[in-house]
């Protein structure tokens, strides 16, 4: 089955260590999980009870249910707040966490697969809105794309949106991630987070911006030029050789309490 890639914002936090080497605690761990069929009820009250039991204090975990598309009934079980010195430390419960899951949790599965991604602030726009509705959209990347200049790009946008007038673009929650160790499949991941649920995804629920606000087009070409607006256009519409997109929500009731 083929690889799938996402990430949950609200995991991510970012700190400092005042010892030697400063550690940027901006990556997560995502393990994708999708119980066989007829055994969901029973997936979930084994997990529930592995996370209280194992998923405490520095092994803290968000469960997100995906419910559209062709990944419908998986569910992502996040660790956030890492950093690389992170990967280096093993828990001291570790044997009793592994029997656990080869016990309870494993033999309830079809599919899993795990991934690690690290959240970029400067090329999200006010990631920091708390949810429990996402839209996700997952973009491969094209071979031979420049990544400097497609992030190069993202962050103009985030630089404009996030001063731009009108109730739907101030009310915009984008958070943005890249995959890392993904080989020849450079993978992105951006998060709409939905502070108002899905009812916001209805048309109308935003009124419409007042008479005379400036189109995104005319402030870009304002202040990078008009040949940057025709470079940026040309870059990503060659961007992406592939995308998927998907809704999802949090599972509080599977998650770290």
């Amino acid at each position: 089955m083929k690889q799938i890639s996402f990430l949950l914002v609200m995991v991510i936090a970012f700190t400092a260590s005042s010892q030697q080497a400063t550690q940027v605690k901006d990556l997560a761990t995502v393990n994708t999980v999708k119980p066989k069929p007829g055994q969901k009820m029973a997936f979930e009250a084994a997990y529930k009870l592995h996370v209280a039991k194992f998923h405490k204090g520095d092994n803290q975990i968000s469960v997100y249910e995906i419910l559209s598309g062709e990944y419908a009934g998986y569910y992502h079980l996040v660790e956030g707040n890492k950093s690389f010195e992170d990967f280096d430390k093993a828990r001291t419960d570790a044997a009793a966490h592994s029997l656990d899951l080869d016990k309870n949790f494993f033999p309830l599965l079809e599919d899993t697969r795990n991934g690690t991604y690290r959240f970029m602030d400067s090329l999200s726009l006010r990631p920091d809105v708390v949810a429990e509705s996402f839209i996700v959209t997952v973009n491969h990347l094209k071979q031979g794309l420049v990544i400097a200049d497609y992030r190069r790009e993202l962050a103009r946008a985030a630089k404009l949106n996030k001063n731009a007038k009108g109730a739907f673009i101030e009310s915009l929650s984008l958070s943005y991630f890249e995959q890392l160790w993904d080989g020849s499949d450079q993978t992105t991941v951006t998060i709409r987070n939905l502070k108002d649920g899905f009812k916001s995804l209805q048309a109308g629920y935003y009124p419409p911006n007042p008479a005379g606000t400036p189109a995104f087009r005319d402030e870009y070409s304002k202040t990078y030029g008009n040949t940057a607006w025709d470079d940026r256009v040309k870059l990503l519409d060659g961007a992406v050789a592939k995308s998927e997109q998907y809704i999802m929500k949090f599972r509080k009731d599977l998650s770290t309490q």
